[in-house]
């Protein structure tokens, strides 16, 4: 069975350009099995339980101009073979870069370990300096997605998310589907008659820039919004036949939130760093 490899858990940031056009971003995906790691000039960026890579891998950051190395550790399957993708995307654009491809059965059930060198002109961007006003903008933006649960505005939002699904489609259609799958669950929970937000808690915000992308968590690691508990709306009732054990649904309270500018302007990012 083939294993999505997550990139939600990862949370990092895309450097942006001035000109959307200019971007370029490196990804890492693969097809096949049995994959057991790949690493980018002596780094693993996959692993683990790792069968294939269906969901492509941001891997920018690990790469470096002039002469790389890709390094593929992986059993032969023997009724499938294995190919390891890298490749640079850009609006409009999709070039690959390297690929390496092992037939069904090459291997003989043994662990193998294969080294490819490769030489990439890899286009640097200028990462972002965070302004005061970009630090009010963004507290300002993250009140906003308080209220937007707070009042339970579905359509809301779907909205706040809308710029960064729009610019960032053409790049990464295979997470934007992955995002809209997380968003639909958070739209199902606001939509519970149950629901509702705690107070909202405004100071100690930490802001962590990589490339044009900032992240906001609390130093603390405490949630930065978070809803009450749903069985909190129904205490003392008695658990339904059958429901011995059920557990209570865990509600949203995200541990951080991305923000990326546009066209001058700050808005949620996806959560995998776009």
């Amino acid at each position: 069975m083939r294993m999505l490899l997550c990139a939600l858990a990862l949370l990092v940031a895309v450097p942006a350009a001035a000109d959307p056009g200019d971007a370029e971003y490196q990804f890492l995906w693969s097809e096949g099995a049995y994959l057991h790691r790949v690493a980018l000039n002596g780094t693993t960026v996959a692993g683990d339980t790792a069968i294939s890579i269906s969901l492509p891998i941001y891997v920018t950051k690990y790469l470096r101009d002039g002469a790389n190395e890709l390094e593929v550790e992986y059993t032969s399957d023997t009724r499938v073979g294995l190919s390891v993708t890298l490749e640079t995307r850009a609006r409009g654009r999709k070039d690959q870069i390297v690929r390496f491809s092992s037939p069904y059965g090459e291997s003989n059930g043994a662990r193998v370990v294969k080294k490819i060198p490769f030489t990439l002109q890899l286009r640097r961007q200028v990462p972002l300096r965070l302004s005061s006003a970009d630090r009010g903008a963004i507290t300002a933006l993250l009140q906003t997605y308080y209220n937007t649960l707070a009042r339970k505005d579905g359509a809301g939002l779907v909205k706040l998310y809308s710029k960064a699904v729009e610019q960032e489609g053409e790049i990464y259609p295979e997470g934007i589907g992955l995002f809209q799958w997380v968003l639909s669950d958070s739209l199902r929970m606001i939509a519970n008659p149950k629901f509702r937000m705690k107070p909202y808690q405004g100071a100690a915000l930490q802001f962590s820039v990589d490339g044009q992308v900032v992240v906001v968590t609390r130093p603390d690691q405490s949630p930065l919004v978070e809803s009450a508990p749903m069985e909190a709306a129904s205490a003392g009732a008695q658990p339904a036949a059958g429901a011995e054990g059920a557990q209570a649904d865990p509600g949203l309270k995200p541990m951080s939130l991305s923000f990326k500018r546009y066209e001058g302007r700050w808005y949620l990012a996806l959560p995998f760093g776009f």
